[in-house]
């Protein structure tokens, strides 16, 4: 009785086990399962901010490239869709970061020719000082006011050589209270 008795503990003892061991692996499973769709799920909303910004951006340099944010709002919104399926949410991923390699290619060109433009029309306004500063010479006016201008249109070539405008429109507004108090004033032609 009592061998039968210690064998039947002993075998219920088993099925708890058993039962316990299960349940614990199913919950391993399904917590990796969790932490990974957490982090997958993480990626996508960084990627989502990051495909905000560069939206704001191109809007900003009035790029259109509506048609691929299109593109990739509704690629986010099935990789949202198939989070538990990990090798299609990567490869969705990786569509999506080609499209974005795209839309920051063109937003630099954007800028560049932006940035030349202004550059342009600094240099137009520049080269019109210089010949109303070589007119106020002859003119006889302030020498000291006239190296201080001829300083500051060599400062502002420089910074726009290193495409630094906002510095260069900084300066170039220093620029104009010294040409005011030379008497002399210049407007784009």
């Amino acid at each position: 009785k009592a061998k039968q008795d210690f064998l039947l503990a002993m075998n219920s003892f088993m099925q708890i086990s058993r039962t316990i061991f299960q349940s614990s692996e199913k919950v391993v499973v399904v917590t990796v399962s969790k932490k990974s769709n957490q982090s997958i799920s993480s990626e996508i909303d960084r990627l989502e901010k990051y495909v905000k910004s560069l939206e704001n951006i191109s809007k900003k340099y009035d790029i259109d490239v509506e048609s691929d944010f299109i593109k990739i709002h509704d690629l986010i919104q099935e990789l949202r869709a198939e989070i538990n399926n990990v090798n299609e949410v990567h490869a969705g991923i990786k569509k999506i970061k080609v499209l974005l390699d795209s839309i920051k290619n063109d937003i630099r060109e954007s800028a560049s020719k932006q940035s030349n433009a202004i550059k342009d029309f600094f240099e137009k306004f520049l080269i019109q000082i210089d010949q109303k500063l070589l007119e106020a010479k002859n003119l006889g006016r302030d020498e000291v006011e006239i190296t201080k201008a001829d300083q500051l249109i060599l400062e502002i070539r420089e910074l726009l050589s290193k495409n630094q405008i906002n510095s260069a429109k900084i300066l170039y507004s220093e620029l104009e209270i010294v040409l005011k108090n030379i008497g002399i004033s210049v407007k784009i032609t």
